[in-house]
Formats: C-alpha cells, structure tokens, sequence
C-alpha cells in the first residue's frame, strides 16, 4: 500500500459525486485516509477478543500543514468531496501512534488531525458522503508525516536522532535480538547504525566500540549489526562491549540467538548480502577466555537457516528457523533425530521465525510482525497491557519465566522503526508493563 495516497485519496473521495445514493457499501480500493477527528466514542453491542471497538469519525480533507508543503513545492493541491465523512473502526488490534510512539486512542481528541491506514479489503462507501473502514493503523498527522513523509518536515525531531550514548543499551540506531543469561543479569544483544534521515546527516545511534577504526565506520556498521553483551553491576548495566567472534568478514552482519548459562558455548546467525543465512556456532573454555572457531551447525538442514537455541539436557537438541522463497519456517531436531518442521499450528503459510525456548518446553517465535506464544498444545498471540495492540518482537523469556525481554518501536523514525530492547515482568498469565532496559533493575 503506498503510504503517500493523496492521488489515491482524491480518486476515492471523488467517486461518490454524481452517483445515486445507495444503503449497501461499496467495496473500495484501501488507501491511506486524511482528516480531522470529529468524534471518538464506543460502539455498543460491540466487543472484539480482548475488549472494546470505538469508531472514530472523521472529516476527510488533507491536512492543513501538508497542504503548505504542497504549495511550497508547487504542487497542485488536490480538490476533495468537502462533506465527506470516514467512520474507521478501531479495535483492540489496531496499531495506535501518536507524538512518534506507541499510544492507545485515547490519546486521539477531536479536532487532531489524522492518517487512517486501512486494514487490507476493509473499506467501503455507503453512499456518496460515507466511508467506512477498520483501522489497521492510526496515527497522529505529525507523527505520520515523521515517519512517511520526512522531506516536509522543517526540522526533524529531535527524539529521532539524538540518543548517542554508546554507554547504554538503547540508542537511535538499532537494537535488536535480546538473549537473557544467568537469570536476565547478563544480556546479548544485535546492535547498529541507521541510515541518516536527511542528505549529509550522520548516521542514527551510539557509535559503540567496534563499530568504527581509523578508516571509518565498518562496513557493517550503517544498516547491518553485530552482537554486544552487558552486565548488571548490581546499581547499573555495564557499557555495552562487543562479542568478538573470529573470521566475521567485514560486510557480515551477525546476531547471538543463544548462549548456555555458563556463557562457554554461543549459536550466531550470520547474514551477509546475496549470500544464503548460516547458523554457526563457537566455544571456549571459560568465560574470561576469548571465543573460539566459528563452526557451521550441522544438523541446522536447510540451504538458508539461523536464529537457533539449543536446549535440553546437555543442549542436545536444537530449534531454528529455516529460510526459503522469501518465508521461513521453524525446524526442530531433538536429541538423536534428524531435524525436521514443526507441526502445522507453529508452522503456516505465513513467515514463522525467531524461535526462542520458554519454561516447561514452551517455545515463543514470531509469524511475519506478531510475537507468539505456543504452550499447552496451542498458540498465543503475546500482548503487552494497552487498549490497542503494542507491537514486539524477538522476545525472548529469562530460564524462570519470570521476565521477557523483547524489542519494541522506541520511535516510529522514518524508513526504519528505531527499535528498543526492554524487559516485561510476569504478571499473572500475561506480561506488565514494558521497562527499556537500561532504566530494568533485576531483581
């Protein structure tokens, strides 16, 4: 779906003119929808698993502050149905964002104006003057134009670029494929730059050691990532230091996806461009000693695959996520067995990777942009407490279950979302509130 859609919008709110008035809706091509909110209230009757369904109203027009950038570019301006009215659908599963973060609606006031993103297939006109849809997505306008439509913007957001500290954790660059060890007071973790925002802008995030030498930045650094490790002090976490692992070259981007408690043995997903995804693994002696020989996993079959965890008595079996035709699958090869897929509830037509082994044999993992739970004999979608959905991925439980760390959109930043390590606590059969984890104290 193309995230400009004023062409679109213009086309759709046009459509209606001339044409009798009907009852039945339409069906219409989904496009993002401009406008001011007008009213937000629920819909009684009406309750989605998980709770309630609002229906927000709103006036169609393009925004007033994209309407300047327009004629400031000298760019027609688009003449739009003046009385057309969008009443958009917002449920426990859309995605609300507002002052660039995560929000839930009620951070939506009539008068603001707004971006409706469209659940594919969902929108239709009732008449010539209605519209109706569910919300996929529902931003603020300001936080939309941050995130799609930077270029308009007189200044960017100080919030998008200004976290630099390679002493912390999180930054705004990318943070990425948190490991929790020794009860979540040791964590591995992916981290790199982001490409700039704007023409000759540095990159985005904390430049941590590693990441640059006397030549520069290395080659991995803007745009791919490579593993770090941080400690709890006991009254802070340690500047993070990198995971130094012998034979990398230097365009490889790399990610730990598991180390056993005595941090002696490591699984690391390699990923280098137009090159197949190779799980490989390292040794050492001790944890003061330096990593040894990285060594291809074996029994991870598959042309493509990475991102496994070893599990187990003595680590004996292994799960990791093969890659094909642009989808993935999670395979699984226990202790003296030939690796094989898992069952058709983990595994579906969709994307399923990220595979992380929770208490009691539980295994959390990913489908395409949902972080899911499979225990019990059936799988869940994980949820963090909001109205509205809050996404995460990668997340991965300490060996108690106690706690979950994950990342999450710290900040919807242009091009790429500036993701965030954090940790949820357990809280009854779900998860508390999200703590960024240089602020998470263990207990």
């Amino acid at each position: 779906m193309g995230r400009w859609g004023i062409a679109g919008v213009a086309a759709l709110f046009a459509a209606g003119c001339g044409v009798q008035d009907v009852t039945t809706p339409v069906p219409q091509p989904d496009t993002i929808v401009f406008g001011r909110v007008v009213t937000v209230r629920g819909v009684e009757g009406e309750a989605a698993q998980g709770g309630q369904i609002w229906e927000v109203e709103v006036k169609g027009g393009l925004p007033e502050s994209l309407q300047a950038v327009m004629r400031r570019d000298g760019r027609p301006i688009p003449t739009l149905e003046a009385d057309l009215v969008v009443k958009a659908r917002v449920t426990p599963d859309t995605v609300c964002v507002a002052n660039l973060r995560i929000a839930d609606l009620e951070a939506f006031k009539a008068g603001h104006e707004v971006a409706v993103v469209p659940r594919p297939g969902s929108s239709a006109m009732v008449g010539t003057k209605l519209l109706t849809l569910e919300a996929a997505e529902l931003y603020q306008f300001r936080s939309y134009q941050a995130r799609f439509l930077p270029r308009s913007l007189d200044e960017i957001p100080a919030e998008l670029t200004g976290r630099e500290d390679a002493t912390k954790v999180n930054s705004s660059g990318l943070e990425r494929t948190p490991i929790p060890v020794a009860g979540g007071t040791v964590l591995y973790f992916a981290a790199g730059l982001l490409p700039p925002i704007t023409e000759n802008a540095a990159p985005r995030g904390a430049v941590r050691p590693g990441m640059a030498g006397e030549s520069g930045l290395a080659r991995w650094a803007v745009g791919g990532w490579r593993p770090y490790r941080s400690q709890w002090t006991g009254t802070a976490w340690s500047a993070p230091q990198p995971v130094l692992l012998p034979g990398l070259s230097d365009d490889a981007s790399a990610a730990v996806t598991w180390v056993n408690d005595s941090e002696t043995a490591l699984l690391v997903e390699v990923r280098r461009q137009d090159a197949p995804v190779t799980l490989l693994a390292s040794r050492r002696g001790s944890a003061r000693e330096p990593w040894g020989e990285l060594v291809k996993v074996e029994r991870a079959t598959g042309e493509s695959v990475g991102d496994g965890q070893a599990f187990a008595a003595e680590d004996s079996a292994l799960v990791w996520t093969s890659y094909a035709f642009g989808s993935s699958d999670l395979w699984l090869a226990m202790p003296g067995q030939q690796g094989a897929p898992l069952e058709p509830r983990i595994n579906t037509l969709g994307s399923e990777w990220a595979p992380r082994v929770g208490p009691n044999t539980s295994l959390f993992f990913c489908r395409a942009e949902r972080q899911l739970r499979f225990a019990g004999g059936v799988v869940r979608e994980v949820r963090l407490p909001g109205v509205q959905r809050r996404p995460l991925l990668e997340a991965a439980p300490t060996r108690s279950g106690d706690a979950l760390f994950l990342r999450y959109p710290a900040f919807y930043a242009p091009a790429e979302l500036d993701w965030d390590v954090a940790v949820a606590p357990k809280d009854g059969d779900g998860w508390g509130e999200p703590v960024p984890v240089d602020e998470w104290r263990p207990q």
